[in-house]
């Protein structure tokens, strides 16, 4: 399964952000629209020696190609004035706890900042974004259900791994999972055969 293949499509990249929204709103494929704000966003942080990732439930999504929509996109970045900057320029309101924008039913929340341990960065059209590493993704989902009892989570994390079982460090993953206190689940993940989903 190859998240570029998925958010493969041609774009001018250097765009005002208004010509940017404009562009944006014509895009049929909803993950691909977030993602492409995503790009945006990076290359405009990235002026400025900033970094941003993609983390979360849009990280799942987008590792799985959709299978598992998500609400907001949730991100870490070095710089959160900046990104909130860059969000205003882009029609993005400040409500509560993230940033919307109404017409295009899209909305941000800045989670702090966290450099994940492991990272990949994907292309998306002229743009390319950051996205927290597989392994760390799947760690987070066997925490969640494991400890915040969230069964739908130890389900992202199976899928994750079959998906992308050939690529994933094992030894990585074992070794963080003990000190999460997740090997018990981690264990029934890559142990349970289940049916190859986009493969």
């Amino acid at each position: 399964m190859s998240v570029k293949r998925s958010l493969s499509k041609t774009y001018a990249g250097d765009l005002t952000s208004k010509s940017f929204i404009s562009m944006l709103r014509r895009e049929p494929n909803d993950l691909r629209k977030k993602m492409l704000l995503l790009g945006y966003v990076t290359s405009q942080l990235e002026k400025k020696k900033q970094s941003i990732f993609l983390v979360g439930g849009q990280a799942v999504e987008t590792y799985t190609a959709g299978q598992f929509p998500t609400g907001d996109i949730d991100v870490t970045t070095s710089d959160s004035a900046t990104t909130q900057k860059v969000l205003k320029s882009l029609g993005f309101e400040e409500i509560g706890m993230i940033w919307l924008n109404k017409p295009l039913g899209i909305a941000f929340h800045i989670v702090g900042y966290s450099a994940p341990e492991r990272s990949r960065t994907i292309r998306i059209g002229p743009y390319k974004a950051r996205i927290v590493g597989v392994e760390e993704l799947i760690l987070d989902r066997l925490s969640a259900a494991k400890f915040w009892n969230i069964p739908a989570d130890y389900e992202k994390a199976k899928v994750l791994y079959d998906n992308f079982e050939k690529q994933i460090d094992k030894e990585y993953l074992r070794e963080i999972a003990k000190k999460k206190k997740v090997v018990d689940l981690l264990l029934r993940i890559t142990e349970t055969p289940s049916p190859k989903l986009g493969r």
